[in-house]
Formats: C-alpha cells, sequence, structure tokens
C-alpha cells in the first residue's frame, strides 16, 4: 500500500487505464489526484463512488442454472432436497443469539441465491 505507482513504472496511459478500471468499478478517479496521491494508502481515502450503483432489489423471475447447480442435479441425490454445507462458528464469549439470527435474516434478504427455489419440470 506504500509503493509508489509512478516509482514501479506508472506513467499517464497506465494513470488513465487504472482511473478506466476504477470507474467500472464504481469510483471515480480524478488524474491529478493519483499525481497527487501515488500510493494506495494516500490514493483510498480521496477515491469517490460515480454514484451508479448496483440495483438492490429483490430479483424475481426464473434464471438459468449455475455451472455447480447443474452438476449438483447431474448427481441425482436420493436426498434431492436436501444439500448441506456445516460450518461452525465459535466465539469465546458468548454469542448474542437475537443479533446474531436478525443477522442472517438480512443476510438471506439480501442475497437473492439464498432464497433460491428449484422446480423440476420436464425440461429439467
Amino acid at each position: 500500500t506504500q509503493d509508489n505507482f509512478f516509482e514501479l513504472g506508472g506513467d499517464s496511459i497506465k494513470a488513465l487505464q487504472v482511473s478506466s478500471r476504477l470507474l467500472q468499478a464504481g469510483y471515480r478517479l480524478d488524474m491529478k489526484d493519483l499525481f497527487s496521491n501515488p500510493t494506495v494508502a494516500s490514493l483510498s481515502p480521496v477515491l469517490r463512488t460515480d454514484g451508479k450503483m448496483a440495483s438492490q432489489e429483490e430479483v424475481v423471475g426464473q434464471v438459468e442454472l449455475t455451472p455447480i447447480q447443474r452438476w449438483f442435479f447431474e448427481q441425482r441425490p436420493v436426498d434431492l432436497h436436501h444439500n448441506n454445507q456445516a460450518m461452525m462458528l465459535y466465539r469465546a464469549g458468548r454469542f448474542d443469539i437475537e443479533a446474531l439470527r436478525r443477522t442472517m435474516e438480512r443476510i438471506v434478504q439480501h442475497h437473492d441465491a439464498l432464497r433460491t427455489v428449484f422446480r423440476e419440470t420436464e425440461q429439467g
């Protein structure tokens, strides 16, 4: 984070490429800011979002299976309705169970894939 962009071989053409890629990621960078702040550590506080945000609306409707979903169904599991990926959370102190429950509910609410329902049809 302390490496200097220009000392590593950066130039004005590469600076434009950096600016373009940041814009694709949703950030705006003025060239003067990069020249004044040539390290990641000094540049990051002056980056601004470009005001474009991906929609946070709930996604509804049909979607194609992802490769891993297709693989799962091709395995023809005995209990098709059941797939489990387990993990254990540990904390030296106690968890606030209600806060954990609210957090998990918000995660499921925010991530459409966690609410996905699969229905078998004649096409698959």
